[in-house]
């Protein structure tokens, strides 16, 4: 299998080497610190009545509020969700790779080592956000009142954010996997370069349609990646929200009706964005349909209106959204620009019908391809698009 997809190339294989040591090592930490985190939010449930009760009996400013105790349970649960979409997107860079080497599409492996980076970002956010779901404040709070029991029970086995050495191991080795990932992408350039577009042939110009035909489909896949985490962690919040809401009866935020109104509202959005639009891209490069396109081009913008319209109501109602803003953010905005990339993108491809294009894809995917020639005449140079 291994020298199916790396052939002969020793970076190719480093490659693969290195992305799965990256998803085995990196997946074990997110495992051991989800555990953590599902702990201390049995530990901060339990905490929530007997702080509130001293609070109430302290005399001080504070009046216990339901809203608060639901605040700091949110904010603690979310964050489970994200754990779990960090290990999926271990697995998904993997997968990536795998298909890259396959095709040697040198722009996916790219594509890679910036969404490592972006994994990056993600593992410091998860670090910041793990760290602010108790903050303690100058005047008497419930969080400070929960901190005090976690620091003054000296038989908790698990102290809170004992989680944090974790989150601090991910987001360096993240940094390092990223770092050396992207040497290794810098060998494999230089070692088959653009390699795929050679296999077209000696026409530029049709080299060039299948260069926008494949960043194209590259794009497609991240889309349908981070327009399906978002969905999770949206459907997450929204299901979380209403169970946590039902413990404070006085407190409801979402009735029943308006729980399923949402969720089906948005799994209709999230499946037309996430299955049927590149369904219909799909279908529109294989058969060089236009209609098809102009629907995957509409759809592309009625995604990027939900999305900016669920963008604002993350910033207009940061209490219903606590301890999934800056994640939900994150995500919706690459979601925004990925959607604008992509437009772009497939009406490019759709410019591009009818010109020969669709005659030559069978040749170059997998091993069918037309043979190659070196620059140089040596099969250990990289291949050109020049």
């Amino acid at each position: 299998m291994i020298s199916r997809l790396a052939g002969d190339s020793i970076w190719s294989r480093y490659s693969l080497a290195w992305s799965a040591i990256q998803a085995v090592t990196v997946v074990a930490l997110e495992t051991i610190i989800f555990h953590l985190h599902a702990t201390e939010v049995d530990n901060i449930k339990r905490a929530i009545d007997p702080a509130a009760a001293y609070l109430g009996g302290k005399k001080s400013t504070y009046v216990p509020d339901n809203s608060d105790s639901l605040r700091v349970i949110q904010s603690a649960r979310v964050l489970s969700v994200y754990h779990i979409l960090f290990i999926v997107a271990q697995l998904f860079q993997l997968i990536l790779l795998c298909d890259a080497m396959y095709n040697k599409n040198t722009i996916q492996i790219i594509a890679i080592v910036v969404f490592n980076c972006a994994m990056v970002a993600y593992a410091g956010l998860q670090m910041k956000q793990a760290d602010e779901i108790l903050v303690r404040t100058p005047n008497d709070s419930l969080p400070n009142a929960i901190l005090d029991i976690f620091e003054g029970n000296k038989n908790n086995p698990t102290p809170y954010h004992a989680s944090l050495n974790y989150e601090i191991a991910v987001l360096v080795l993240m940094a390092i996997f990223a770092a050396v990932f992207a040497f290794i992408a810098y060998k494999l350039y230089k070692e088959f370069g653009w390699s795929i577009y050679k296999k077209i042939g000696a026409d530029l110009a049709m080299r060039d349609m299948y260069k926008v035909y494949q960043i194209f489909i590259m794009i497609v896949k991240f889309d349908i990646f981070f327009q399906l985490g978002f969905s999770a962690q949206f459907l997450s919040l929204i299901v979380m929200r209403y169970e946590d809401s039902k413990l404070f009866p006085n407190n409801l935020v979402l009735s029943q009706q308006e729980m399923t109104s949402l969720i089906v509202v948005h799994l209709v959005l999230s499946t037309g964005a996430s299955i049927v639009l590149p369904l219909l891209a799909w279908w529109g490069l294989k058969r060089e349909s236009k209609l098809s396109m102009c629907c995957f081009i509409a759809g592309g913008f009625a995604a990027l209106v939900y999305n900016i319209m669920k963008l604002t109501q993350v910033f207009d109602q940061s209490v219903r959204f606590a301890g999934a803003n800056k994640f939900l953010v994150f995500f919706l905005i690459i979601n925004l620009v990925l959607g604008m990339v992509t437009i772009y993108l497939a009406w490019v491809c759709m410019k591009n019908f009818n010109n020969g294009l669709s005659a030559h894809i069978g040749k170059v995917s997998g091993t069918n391809i037309y043979p190659m020639e070196s620059v140089s005449g040596s099969s250990n140079k990289r291949w050109s698009i020049e």
